[in-house]
């Protein structure tokens, strides 16, 4: 997996990443918070966490948070909607991964479309 962290970087220039598919332990979540670095501060938010959930529904990261994470947050019904939302808002302010071990289906099943606002790797 960590032979497209460079083409994440690029695209989180310019749009969310989407990180899923593919077999469980074979690395997102780490190649996702590996790009946390001395130059890019951020946040790490997991849907399996009741905090992290109350923190994903409330938008509880900081300004100086320049990449945010949701982890397993297709989990979640209406994930597609929420993430667009901090997207179109905030995109200024951070960049986004979203990333998950089950298909994020990201073009299917109604809710507002994220096409053209990410770039998908599994």
């Amino acid at each position: 997996m960590r032979y497209i962290s460079q083409y994440m970087v690029n695209d989180l220039k310019k749009k969310m990443v989407f990180l899923g598919g593919g077999p469980r332990q074979v690395g997102k979540t780490t190649l996702a918070v590996s790009l946390f670095n001395s130059d890019r501060s951020g946040k790490y938010l997991n849907w399996d966490s009741i905090q992290d959930q109350k923190s994903i529904l409330n938008g509880d990261w900081q300004d100086r948070d320049q990449l945010i994470i949701f982890d397993e947050i297709h989990k979640y019904p209406k994930w597609k909607n929420l993430v667009k939302g901090y997207y179109d808002t905030q995109k200024n302010l951070h960049q986004f991964i979203v990333t998950g071990s089950a298909r994020l289906d990201l073009y299917r099943r109604g809710g507002d479309s994220l096409l053209g606002r990410c770039g998908c790797y599994s």
